[in-house]
C-alpha cells in the first residue's frame, strides 16, 4: 500500500500534535538546561567568546526549531497520500498545526538569543 492513496486514519492524526510536541521538549530541554547550567556554573565557562550555558542553549533551541521544521517532509509525503472527505481539511489544519508549533518553538526560545542567561 505503500504511495497508494488511502482515507485519513486514527494514527494519521499523531501529525496534528507532532509539531506541539518538538515544541513541548524543546521548552522542557530550554528550561532544565537553563537551571541546571546557572547552578552548575556553566556560565564562567567561555567557549569561542559565549558561555558553554549559552551554547548549549542555543544548540538546543536551534535544533527543536530545525526538527519541528524538518516535521515538514514527512507530514507533506504521508499527506499527499490521504484521500476522500477529511483529507483536505486534516492535511490543511496539521500543515497550519505544525507552522503554528514552530513559530511557537521560535518564539518562546528566542530570549536564549540576547537574554543573559543567570542573573
Amino acid at each position: 500500500m505503500s504511495g497508494a492513496l488511502r482515507k485519513v486514519r486514527g494514527p494519521d492524526l499523531i501529525w496534528l500534535v507532532a509539531g506541539f510536541t518538538v515544541w513541548a521538549a524543546g521548552f522542557s530541554v530550554l528550561y532544565g538546561l537553563h537551571a541546571v547550567g546557572c547552578r552548575a556554573g556553566w556560565e564562567e565557562t567561555a567557549i569561542a567568546g559565549l558561555s558553554a550555558n549559552r551554547i548549549l542553549l542555543l544548540v538546543a533551541y536551534l535544533g527543536h526549531a530545525v526538527l519541528g521544521a524538518a516535521l515538514w517532509f514527512p507530514l507533506d509525503r504521508i499527506a499527499r497520500r490521504w484521500e476522500g472527505a477529511a483529507a483536505d481539511t486534516t492535511r490543511r489544519v496539521a500543515v497550519m498545526v505544525t507552522v503554528a508549533a514552530v513559530i511557537s518553538t521560535l518564539w518562546t526560545g528566542a530570549p536564549v538569543l540576547f537574554l543573559e542567561a543567570c542573573v
